[in-house]
């Protein structure tokens, strides 16, 4: 039971870091305009896709393999969608209202 466990938490340690390599490749290039924004999405996302290919059914060695790629993508693609949506939305603009004081 404990060597799951450590697996388990060895796995979502890899995922992670996976996950903020997306992120930091896509934010390099954005000057990190709206990247706290998408570190959390990036983050979950890698963890998610990370996790759906053993509960898929592939835990073998190849599973491993796929599920790095898997967490990767996943972490990827909802960084560049919360991109997108920093974008479209003007979030930029609501966020910083936040900082400033009403006196």
């Amino acid at each position: 039971m404990l060597v799951n466990v450590i697996f388990l938490i060895l796995f979502a340690g890899a995922w992670s870091f996976l996950a903020l390599l997306s992120w930091i490749a896509l934010s390099l290039p954005r000057r990190a305009r709206g990247a706290l924004w998408a570190a959390p999405f990036a983050w979950l996302a890698g963890i998610g896709g990370g996790a759906l290919v053993p509960l898929a059914g592939l835990d073998n060695q190849l599973g491993i393999g796929v599920s790095m790629i898997s967490a990767l993508v996943c972490s990827g693609l909802s960084c560049w969608l919360s991109f997108h949506f920093w974008d479209a939305f003007g979030l930029a603009g609501r966020f910083a209202g936040w900082s400033r004081r009403n006196r």
